[in-house]
């Protein structure tokens, strides 16, 4: 039996991804504060912001009113999802020529089991090096995108090398470098700790990776409980975080949906007429993928940015709209939104399990079943909304309808359907 080489996983980062492919359109956008969202017209976040537009300290997440206060001559264009898939497409088919598991961490990043492909081109180092370069170069000559190449031993490390150097960097972290590395790293810059858990680590005396992993488990556990386990590990630079191939996704651990309203709202029946629209969007995902669950949650977010999520579990599973909203309403009665003006309302169910409904006994339900069979049918041809409840069709819900050429992204497993469509016409 042959040997298993060391484990190697590459990291491939679009720099600035979506900003990056309209300005492959639109030469003339380049070198321009460029940002692309969802909604140039509406009160939609920042999606992508190109590097020009990151100078004026522009960043994703951030309302797009705020981006053109920051920078009143900012560019912005309306994303195109079925452009952007495409890419992705490319990039899969790209990736598996170096080996053939490839998970999609998201639109935009990928990640490859690159171990036997390092070995192949002379192993440790030299061969991570080789590799990154040869990724590096196949994804600037074919796709003509700018991107981020890291290799490490684990999935965190990988992510941390491919952001070393950006844009258009390649960088290897071998196992003998970790130490050297994570010692004056600040814990901050570790992907998955961010800026507010460095604030409470920095609370403690914990600044850097080195320190975060000498620092007694008992007591990281002790503060942030079953994570803290993780954190110590983290900062030693250890994942055993396995890579899931696009083709073998993962059990989905909740479904949701959450819009940010055109216009901030003081009114509650506002706001309950957007949580029945998304409580049937995610009843028709949950439906669509064979699942049920017992938690949902609402989220809500006010003007001032604070943003509350509570939920409540059930002792039964649902999938069905008119059973989500009435539970979520239940959720709405326990936070105070008088006098606040909601800015985004969201709604999810989780606790989710797969089949195992029972067969309705009673007439009036195996009716009731058998039309939102149908709704879900007429829906899926001609877009959200199409056929609804009358309880539907208040001005909150005919707002945010979306006709079928105008869907957003979806979920990343909707997303992978439409890219193994796609190679298959290719």
């Amino acid at each position: 039996m042959s040997e298993q080489p060391p484990r190697w996983i590459l990291h491939l980062d679009m720099n600035a991804c979506f900003a990056s492919i309209e300005e492959k359109v639109n030469p003339a956008l380049k070198g321009k504060p460029l940002v692309v969202t969802g909604d140039p017209k509406g009160r939609s976040v920042v999606a992508t912001a190109s590097y020009p537009a990151r100078e004026y300290g522009i960043k994703a997440g951030m309302p797009v009113g705020d981006a053109r206060r920051l920078c009143p001559h900012l560019v912005v264009v309306c994303g195109n999802p079925a452009r952007y898939i495409s890419t992705l497409s490319r990039l899969l088919a790209l990736l598996e020529r170096f080996g053939p598991e490839v998970e999609v961490a998201s639109i935009d990043e990928l990640y490859l089991e690159a171990s036997r492909a390092v070995a192949e081109r002379g192993g440790g180092r030299k061969g991570a090096t080789a590799l990154a370069e040869e990724v590096f170069s196949a994804v600037s000559r074919e796709l003509e995108l700018p991107c981020s190449v890291g290799l490490a031993p684990n999935k965190l490390m990988a992510k941390l090398a491919s952001g070393w150097v950006k844009p258009r960097g390649r960088t290897v972290f071998s196992r003998q470098d970790l130490p050297k590395v994570l010692e004056e790293l600040p814990v901050e810059e570790m992907p998955g700790i961010g800026r507010r858990l460095g604030v409470h680590l920095g609370a403690r005396g914990v600044h850097t990776c080195g320190e975060l992993g000498r620092f007694p488990v008992r007591v990281l556990r002790g503060i942030f409980g079953i994570n803290g386990e993780r954190l110590k590990l983290m900062g030693q630079g250890r994942d055993d975080t396995p890579l899931v191939p696009y083709y073998r996704p993962e059990d989905a651990k909740s479904v949701g949906h959450s819009i940010t309203l055109r216009a901030d709202t003081y009114d509650p029946a506002v706001v309950r007429g957007v949580m029945l629209g998304l409580s049937e969007q995610v009843g028709r995902r949950l439906r669509m993928k064979g699942y049920r669950g017992r938690r949902v949650a609402l989220t809500l977010r006010f003007k001032d940015f604070e943003t509350v999520t509570r939920f409540t579990t059930m002792k039964y599973y649902v999938d069905e709209g008119g059973e989500i909203y009435r539970t979520a309403l239940r959720v709405l009665s326990r936070i105070s939104i008088r006098h606040r003006a909601v800015r985004l309302v969201g709604v999810s169910v989780s606790l989710l399990a797969v089949g195992g409904e029972s067969r309705p006994l009673f007439a009036r339900e195996r009716k009731r079943k058998a039309l939102i069979s149908a709704i879900d049918k007429l829906n899926d041809r001609f877009g959200e909304f199409t056929v609804c409840w009358a309880s539907s069709l208040s001005a909150p819900l005919r707002l945010y309808h979306v006709p079928p050429s105008r869907n957003p992204l979806g979920s990343m497993s909707r997303e992978l359907k439409e890219v193994r469509g796609l190679r298959e016409r290719d």
